[in-house]
């Protein structure tokens, strides 16, 4: 007889062990895999917004009116929602609005004046209003306008093309800025407050003075329609109209001469100041 051939028997170990290691891994998959996948957690796709959009692009304080965001989500799962209010270029956080659960395509509304307490107000800039969902920012369709608006503490006080006439001290006692409209031109208030005085006066024609809330300054607006000026001791929302351009009093021509005074106020101690730069930075976003 032949002697056994020793290198053919461990070759045929190896691979008997081999085949059931093979079938040990091939059961382990069928029994645990389904149970395994019933309890592990499903990663969520990344929060979507659709059709999201401003109705303004600015927004100015004491306004009757702030901004409003709407946006519906996207998806087919309902998401605990969360908008932020971020100070672009700092993305500082100035406001945040916990929705709850939201569905897809229910349209969601925001809206907003710029309060970030019982008194304080966001300071002047450009905002943004942004999405979040399990602390993730959700993506933008392409649908969707722009979420961004700026804030603002004042309102160029006429709507409609006008130009710059004389300035603070141009002589006769000058103590304003004119801005040259045409007659009938929509007059309204610079910033928000309380109609101190409502009268006419020979030099100013019909006027109106407005003390600015939380500002100490008074405001004079002159040479107006008799017509349309908001009664004495009233309250007026910043961008309201309260009168139109005319040339009523001494006037060469319609016009609105726009006066500030420093505090304590207009012909109570205060002082009239240059309102020209002023005026030219409202313009550039009124």
């Amino acid at each position: 007889m032949r002697p056994p051939n020793d290198n053919a028997a461990a070759t045929g170990r190896r691979l008997r062990i081999a085949e059931a290691v093979v079938a040990c891994i091939a059961l382990i998959a069928v029994v645990t895999t389904p149970e395994d996948a019933a309890t592990a957690p499903r990663q969520q796709p990344r929060p979507r917004i659709r059709h999201a959009k401003l109705d303004r692009s600015r927004m100015i304080l004491g306004a009757k009116r702030g901004v409003t965001f709407r946006f519906e989500l996207a998806g087919k799962q309902s998401r605990k929602v969360l908008v932020k209010v971020a100070r672009i270029g700092s993305d500082k956080v100035e406001k945040r609005f916990r929705l709850g659960a939201v569905r897809p395509g229910d349209r969601q509304r925001v809206s907003w004046k710029g309060r970030t307490g019982k008194r304080g107000y966001i300071r002047q800039g450009k905002y943004a209003f942004r999405v979040y969902s399990g602390g993730e920012r959700a993506a933008t369709g392409a649908h969707s306008s722009s979420s961004r608006f700026g804030f603002y503490k004042n309102r160029f006080p006429i709507l409609g093309r006008h130009t710059y006439g004389d300035g603070l001290g141009a002589g006769r006692g000058h103590q304003g800025q004119d801005l040259l409209a045409k007659c009938g031109r929509p007059v309204v208030a610079a910033h928000a407050g309380r109609v101190q005085t409502r009268r006419y006066q020979s030099a100013a024609g019909y006027y109106v003075v407005i003390d600015g809330k939380g500002t100490g300054q008074d405001y004079a607006y002159m040479h107006m329609s008799r017509a349309g000026r908001p009664r004495e001791g009233s309250r007026v929302h910043a961008g309201e109209r309260i009168g139109s351009v005319n040339d009523t009093g001494r006037a060469t021509g319609c016009h609105l001469h726009f006066e500030i005074w420093t505090k304590p106020g207009w012909y109570e101690g205060g002082r009239p100041k240059s309102p020209t730069k002023a005026l030219k930075r409202w313009d550039r976003w009124s």
